[in-house]
């Protein structure tokens, strides 16, 4: 009896062992089990610019945990490391509001004004489906000011033929205690599924070769709910809800994370195969709250000789809402995606207090939150895409985007001081706009693709450049007021090749930014 079991994982100095369905095949008296070959060491590209893959196959050398983590493994990123987790993805060497992430169509924006909560923070890739990347700006279709590029975490929606239900469940143990949990699993039928997942990942800290406690664990827990209707095969409405929480110690920061508590919501309906030039019509909405602390008591000892002697806090949150409407057209040799976008985020803050006369603590539980910057961005985006022949493409989009945000702060700090903020109530407000456009030839003779692009991307600056900051540019009052959009163009070239043995591509691109604060310079490699 031959029986197919998948995944097994393996890794130096862990074991993780998955229960998945089985599949019984053919009885093989010579063959007792066979474990699928598939090792994800390095995601490879699918089509020019576009990588799509499923988080949940194995990978090495352990199993990602957060979407930085497993970002790190697509050629082209690199991680801003925060300790053992919660790392900051960098793709083409710009990272932040110009890396668009997104969970199920919504953004899940972090709280913290130094990005110990960057938004891959709240993103467990394992309970995910499905991961796109596309590199640069060759998209409009996902919000704004991707110049570095657009990265979507998605869970498919569940198909039931007749009442029936799935289970999958992984466990991963490992040295310095890492342990992961993870359970997905689903009942439904024709007419609707409901559909549950957790996961929950930890790790000790961990010694260096000097045999010193290097500050690094963690531990992080997620659960999300989804229940479909689906009345007939073209039609979706899906509600979901999930939460979080965590905390991690960092070696290379002042405070640790003892709080990143998340909750989302989401609605999505879909609707294909409508007749007539209309394939597709999508809608969705979300809400995404964080709300983070950090401080230098909990999961480690104040220095007594340090910058902080006595314990801190700090308490932060932020509530992202949004939506997207879009609709999908195919008009003889033109495929369309048309639509409109928007979203709102609110940032507050409250901090501890300690007497250093009665050596009392006062924790910021005590304290009423301060709302400091409010966000708005509504936007519209075309993108098309032309059939020239049977062996050649021209792909084109457009967007036009109103960002505008409001100062809240009454005052500004500075090393324990504080000063009326200047920008005090403010509201500044922008219309931009970015596009793209891209050629693919493929070969008649070889399974290649050639491809070159250009995209022009303008972005409003994020909450933590116009209020994180602590100065604007030389003559600005303050970084609200000083800093300026960001304009930058990039020009995308490479070639892939597609064989039934070998799979391998090269890619090159150019940055040019219109701003000193730019993180890339032209020319650079992919």
């Amino acid at each position: 009896m031959r029986i197919y079991c998948n995944p097994y994982r393996l890794a130096p100095l862990a074991i993780a062992l998955a229960a998945t369905t089985c599949v019984q095949a053919e009885e093989n008296p010579n063959d007792s089990l066979l474990l699928s070959p598939t090792v994800i060491t390095a995601v490879q590209q699918q089509s020019p610019l576009t990588i799509v893959t499923n988080p949940k196959d194995a990978r090495q050398p352990v199993p990602a945990s957060d979407g930085t983590d497993y970002l790190k493994t697509i050629p082209g990123f690199a991680a801003i490391r925060n300790g053992g987790t919660n790392g900051d993805a960098v793709l083409r060497g710009m990272f932040g509001s110009r890396l668009n992430l997104r969970t199920n169509g919504g953004l899940m924006l972090g709280a913290c004004p130094y990005r110990m909560d960057n938004p891959s923070s709240y993103i467990a890739p394992e309970t995910f489906d499905k991961l796109t990347v596309i590199k640069g700006p060759q998209t409009v279709q996902w919000g704004p000011g991707a110049s570095a590029g657009t990265v979507l975490f998605e869970r498919e929606p569940e198909h039931f033929e007749q009442l029936g239900g799935r289970l999958n469940a992984s466990a991963l143990a490992g040295s310095n205690g890492r342990f992961d949990r993870v359970l997905d699993g689903a009942i439904g039928g024709p007419q609707g599924y409901l559909r549950l997942v957790g996961n929950s990942s930890q790790a000790d800290d961990y010694q260096d070769g000097g045999g010193h406690t290097v500050p690094s664990r963690w531990n992080k827990w997620n659960g999300d709910l989804a229940v479909g209707w689906t009345p007939d095969a073209d039609t979706l409405l899906e509600l979901s809800a999930g939460t979080g929480n965590g905390e991690a110690r960092y070696g290379g920061r002042s405070m640790d994370g003892s709080q990143f508590e998340r909750q989302s919501l989401g609605l999505r309906f879909e609707k294909r195969n409508l007749g007539g030039a209309l394939e597709k019509l999508e809608a969705n909405l979300y809400y995404n709250y964080a709300d983070h602390i950090m401080d230098n008591f909990r999961l480690r000892a104040p220095d007594p000789s340090g910058m902080m002697p006595m314990p801190m806090a700090s308490q932060v949150d932020r509530r992202t809402l949004g939506g997207r409407l879009a609709a999908s057209w195919r008009l003889g040799d033109w495929e369309l995606v048309s639509g409109v976008d928007a979203l709102r985020s609110e940032h507050r803050a409250r901090n501890s207090r300690y007497d250093m006369m009665t050596q009392a603590y006062t924790d910021t539980d005590a304290f009423p939150w301060q709302k400091d910057a409010v966000m708005h961005n509504y936007g519209a985006f075309g993108e098309a895409t032309w059939h020239a022949s049977e062996q050649s493409r021209v792909v084109t989009g457009a967007r036009l985007d109103r960002s505008d945000a409001v100062d809240s702060r009454a005052t500004l700090s500075s090393m324990g001081m504080s000063r009326p903020n200047p920008s005090a109530g403010e509201r500044r407000a922008e219309t931009l706009p970015s596009g793209f456009a891209r050629y693919e030839h493929d070969l008649a003779d070889s399974p290649t693709t050639l491809y070159a692009g250009i995209g022009h991307v303008q972005r409003f600056p994020d909450y933590w450049e116009l209020f994180s900051a602590g100065n604007g540019p030389a003559g600005s009052a303050n970084a609200f007021e000083g800093i300026t959009p960001e304009k930058t163009t990039q020009l995308d070239f490479g070639a892939q090749y597609n064989g039934d043995r070998l799979q391998a591509w090269a890619s090159g691109y150019a940055g040019w930014c219109a701003i000193s604060s730019c993180s890339t310079t032209a020319p650079a490699w992919a």
